[in-house]
């Protein structure tokens, strides 16, 4: 009977904490950390940001069979991305939109994507399954990958997909690790005009 007392204090405790919105924060890999509330901006959209050139020059690491590679002088997104990442794949649509879309707003930019799969033959036959996906590059060695993306401007092993935005004169203005969500298209059309 006298554990009786502390059970009434800690339903009473636990009733106090429950207080509230209970939904938990979305993680950096299941979106952005822009709410639909907040005002777009570079700084909460971009891991990595600099509003200038005084970023890293991008350095692609060895690729595989497929290369895909952007034109020098125009903007260009990278996307990094497995077949294996449920989050990159659902996304690829959006990410091609989003280019067309903001072409047609006067911000046209090349879009890369990138693979971090083991090996071409995962990559192709993902294409062959999926018709109408993009081209994609692969990073052909794995070992490079946390270098790589410690050179972007993020830690050695983030969440993928990666997006990563590379200003005309191939310096690397913005990277993020995450998905994106339709609320992102503002931070990211506000960054190609920086």
């Amino acid at each position: 009977m006298d554990r009786l007392p502390t059970l009434i204090l800690s339903v009473a405790l636990l009733a106090a904490c429950d207080k509230g919105d209970a939904t938990p924060p979305a993680s950096r890999a299941e979106g952005a950390k822009v709410s639909a509330t907040q005002k777009a901006s570079t700084e909460a959209f971009c891991d990595f940001h600099k509003a200038d050139d005084s970023g890293p020059a991008l350095v692609l690491p060895a690729l595989g069979e497929v290369k895909v590679l952007s034109k020098p002088g125009s903007w260009t997104w990278l996307n990094i991305w497995a077949t294996w990442c449920k989050p990159c794949v659902e996304e690829m649509p959006r990410v091609v939109a989003w280019r067309a879309k903001l072409a047609k707003s006067g911000k046209p930019l090349e879009l890369a994507f990138v693979s971090v799969d083991e090996d071409d033959a995962t990559v192709t036959a993902f294409q062959k399954e999926h018709p109408g996906s993009p081209l994609t590059a692969r990073l052909a060695d794995s070992k490079s990958q946390s270098d790589w993306f410690k050179q972007l401007g993020l830690d050695a092993a983030p969440p993928i997909p990666i997006h990563v935005f590379v200003s005309p004169t191939g310096h690397v203005r913005c990277a993020r690790a995450g998905s994106i969500r339709e609320q992102d298209f503002a931070a990211i059309s506000l960054l190609l005009a920086e």
